[in-house]
């Protein structure tokens, strides 16, 4: 959910208030949990029963009751309503909706099937997974009407998709990163071939793929939206396109959207797991006020809110006795981050280490912190604390302006320059950017604050070299350390269109990052990412700043939330409770 979770998950949110009904510890794993065989020939694990899909919530009634409309606000517009492209925090809840991977998370962060008829069966090299698809999955069309039944031709189809480097209006943001370890995929990625020979089919309910080293994430990735599965006839190779008139096998279809006022989903009545839609309708309100939402949560107009509660409000809402019992909190696997353009043009400053260095001495944390009511930790390095690989020694740039001065002078830029520092409208955004901007101008750099509404920010950050320095979050795709590193500090995605906003480009962390990737022994591995994250810190793209904690605040009304650990929460397992 970054840049690109900023989905970004870029993730440009601060406190963020929703109504919601429940709340959850989060968890994580150093490798993919779930039910996946090994060996040759071995019986893939049983697949969860239709009946009991893998979206529904632990805590939803032997009877989840159906019908109704669920609102929720967002401050920022719907990006991308195709897979293969959206990254961020407000087109990857409304795309759950429409469209389903081969696998999916429990309530947690085990890994179960969904598109797929039971876990893989997975090579006793570990590369090679071979997936049976789920009797029955149709794709339905925006009208209701059935499009047909998925093969595996369409799950070949898709992830070749997403490989393309023939994707309008730009390729994949992951499409190294994530499937650039399928056999073949190298040929795609270049132009040489619209297939990857490690993308097999078998036959039409039968999909193989082969690595070229063994992957401890590949299943993580197979369940992410990047993922999803959608029809070849109708998903073409632009993204405009397919997001105007999406079809894909989710609980919802897409039935309209406009800039400004919103997107509406309604239910699919040839949905195949039985039980499901809970909902008739779904009323996705953006481009909207975040005051103007608090008004519309208190009049019982709205259900949700996607945006940061405004900071002025924090405290009278979350000091309001009346909703004592109704206000839950979670601290996120997500990090907050100045970014700077490490490949700068014309030897711009930023390009030079010691003053990113400066920038990270500069910055101060705890001044944040107090901006967001002290609503998260102060982050030091790039893991957060709820994900593994996580170190609590990591702090290589403790806030001493004195050190950063004299980096700058090391640097050549005593006298400090002149640029432009981008954040995005949604409070406190603005309020966060200010203060780093005192910050900045305690070492001599002189900023002018540019706060642009959410799509122009993403624009502005995900191309080269037209935002110099900035502020965004990340929040993780999957539970493991390599999904900090490959979608947004790798040399693959240092390119237009994608989540690397630094343009971080270090070859040797690139090597590091593939090995420790294929690493088998958990404890190796999770060193080895350590080491990673040591090595980028020196280089200093980043000055990360802060971990987020996310304040709920439950509806009456709204049933079967839970916070989820990858999702932060799963509309797909909302209902509307009885007699509400």
């Amino acid at each position: 959910m970054q840049p690109t979770r900023v989905h970004m998950r870029v993730a440009a949110l601060g406190v963020v208030i929703l109504l919601v009904a429940g709340a959850c510890q989060a968890a994580s794993s150093p490798a993919p949990s779930g039910g996946a065989s090994t060996g040759p020939g071995a019986t893939a694990a049983a697949s969860a029963p239709a009946s009991a899909p893998a979206s529904a919530p632990a805590s939803a009634p032997a009877s989840i009751p159906q019908g109704g409309t669920l609102s929720i606000g967002w401050n920022g517009e719907i990006q991308w309503l195709d897979p293969a492209i959206a990254y961020d925090v407000t087109s990857w809840p409304a795309e759950r909706l429409m469209f389903e991977p081969l696998l999916a998370y429990d309530e947690g962060t085990k890994l179960v099937p969904l598109l797929a008829d039971g876990m893989p069966t997975v090579s006793a090299d570990g590369k090679a997974f071979m997936f049976k698809i789920h009797a029955g999955v149709k794709f339905v069309n925006e009208d209701g009407s059935v499009l047909r039944e998925v093969t595996a031709d369409d799950v070949a189809y898709s992830i070749n998709r997403v490989l393309s480097p023939k994707m309008k209006p730009n390729p994949s943001p992951v499409a190294s990163g994530f499937f650039g370890n399928i056999v073949g995929a190298a040929d795609v990625l270049a132009g040489k071939t619209d297939t990857a020979s490690g993308i097999k089919v078998i036959d039409p309910t039968t999909v193989e793929f082969d690595l070229v080293q063994a992957d401890a994430t590949f299943l993580n990735v197979m369940a992410t939206p990047f993922a999803s599965v959608v029809p070849k006839e109708v998903a073409g190779l632009d993204a405009t396109a397919f997001s105007a008139k999406p079809v894909g096998t989710g609980p919802y279809l897409f039935k309209s959207y406009a800039k400004g006022q919103g997107a509406t989903f309604v239910k699919n009545p040839s949905y195949w797991q039985a039980g499901q839609p809970y909902l008739d309708t779904i009323d996705f309100r953006t481009g909207q006020d975040d005051n103007a939402m608090l008004l519309q949560i208190e009049a019982g107009t709205l259900d949700m809110m996607g945006d940061p509660l405004p900071p002025a409000q924090f405290t009278d809402v979350t000091t309001n006795p009346a909703y004592t019992d109704q206000i839950h909190h979670h601290t996120l696997v997500n990090v907050d981050y100045v970014f700077m353009d490490t490949q700068q043009p014309n030897s711009g400053p930023f390009s030079n280490v010691k003053v990113r260095q400066a920038v990270n001495y500069a910055i101060d944390k705890a001044a944040i912190l107090q901006i967001t009511h002290n609503a998260g930790v102060a982050a030091n390095c790039i893991f957060p604390p709820d994900l593994a690989g996580y170190d609590a020694t990591c702090d290589p740039y403790p806030h001493d302006v004195a050190k950063a001065k004299a980096l700058m002078k090391e640097a050549g830029f005593e006298a400090g320059f002149d640029t432009k520092f981008y954040t995005d409208t949604t409070d406190p955004d603005p309020q966060i950017g200010a203060s780093i901007q005192q910050d900045l101008a305690a070492i001599g750099i002189r900023t002018q604050i540019v706060s642009q509404e959410f799509a122009t920010f993403l624009d502005t950050i995900m191309t080269p070299h037209k935002a110099p320095i900035g502020w965004v979050g990340w929040f993780q795709d999957y539970p493991d350390p390599s999904d900090f590193i490959d979608p947004i500090l790798s040399c693959a995605t240092a390119v237009k269109g994608a989540a690397n906003a630094s343009l971080y480009c270090n070859k040797a962390v690139d090597d590091l990052a593939a090995a420790a990737k294929g690493e088998t022994d958990s404890a190796k591995r999770i060193a080895a990412y350590q080491q990673i994250q040591k090595t980028i810190m020196a280089d200093a793209p980043w000055a990360p700043f802060r971990t987020q904690e996310w304040y709920t605040l439950v509806s009456k009304r709204v049933g079967g939330f839970e916070i989820h650990p990858v999702w932060q929460y799963n509309v797909r397992a909302l209902y509307i409770k009885p007699g509400s």
